[in-house]
């Protein structure tokens, strides 16, 4: 993915993105919910797309805290980020000790699993850091890595996006090859697999915030309905959703090629 490439020094640089920065607040917002029929049934969605955009719904709770900062301490610059800005969201949230990173590239929280997004306020306000740098806890373990039937895992912590299901179906803007095609493994939008089988979401934990429960009219997805669904319906149904994103022909396109 080209586009990881780019701006590398912001990255590194949270002041190239906010003036005067002194601190990077990580947060976890928990999200799963469960095994609903359309993410385990052909055409499958990735749960983490089944509820409200959580790039609204996170950044929404930052700003809220942010507010809190400024009640408190006064004047207090800052922006918020939430997977759309050349963030090391993951980095950043392992030294905050909010997980580490497991070998399927995804940060891992002891308690919450890696069913997570992952947020930042990047503020002008001197901050305590955090000590506890949370031990990686995956062990021998290598069940992501053998789970993945694109083998897109290629080495711990190392994935290969040209064989990620969720890059082929979400991020990959021209047609896909016939190979490619092959290797959708029912998946329509986005994959779960290297989740579903980490020992460590085996214990399914309540979504926190009403705005990430999966939508109603979401979870009651036929594959029927999926697979004759018109751009109205599309529209309708996922309106709220990262899913609307992809657009109607690439969803579509993706529903064909997943059977």
């Amino acid at each position: 993915m080209g586009y990881m490439e780019r701006n590398a020094e912001k990255r590194i640089d949270p002041t190239l993105l906010v003036e005067g920065a002194k601190s990077i607040i990580s947060v976890l917002v928990y999200y799963n919910p469960g095994n609903p029929s359309v993410s385990t049934v052909p055409p499958k969605i990735s749960r983490y797309a089944l509820s409200a955009d959580y790039h609204v719904v996170v950044k929404d709770m930052l700003f809220k805290l942010l507010d809190l900062l400024r009640n408190e301490y006064g004047s207090v610059s800052g922006r918020a980020f939430v997977d759309s800005a050349p963030v090391l969201e993951r980095a950043w949230a392992e030294k905050a000790g909010l997980g580490w990173i497991g070998k399927n590239g995804l940060l891992i929280n002891q308690k919450l699993g890696s069913y997570v997004f992952i947020g930042e306020l990047i503020v002008n306000l001197e901050i305590e850091p955090s000590n506890e740098v949370a031990p990686n806890r995956c062990g021998i373990c290598t069940k992501c890595i053998e789970s993945c039937p694109t083998g897109a895992i290629v080495a711990p912590k190392v994935v290969d996006a040209r064989k990620c299901i969720s890059y082929l179906t979400i991020e990959k803007k021209s047609s896909l090859t016939e190979e490619e095609k092959s290797m959708l493994n029912g998946w329509c939008f986005g994959c779960d697999i290297c989740q579903e089988v980490c020992p460590w979401n085996s214990k399914r934990n309540e979504a926190p915030n009403e705005k990430l429960k999966i939508i109603p009219k979401i979870a009651n997805l036929s594959p029927e309905k999926l697979t004759s669904m018109s751009e109205s319906d599309f529209a309708s149904t996922f309106g709220e959703t990262s899913i609307l994103r992809t657009g109607f022909l690439k969803f579509i396109r993706n529903i064909n090629q997943s059977e």
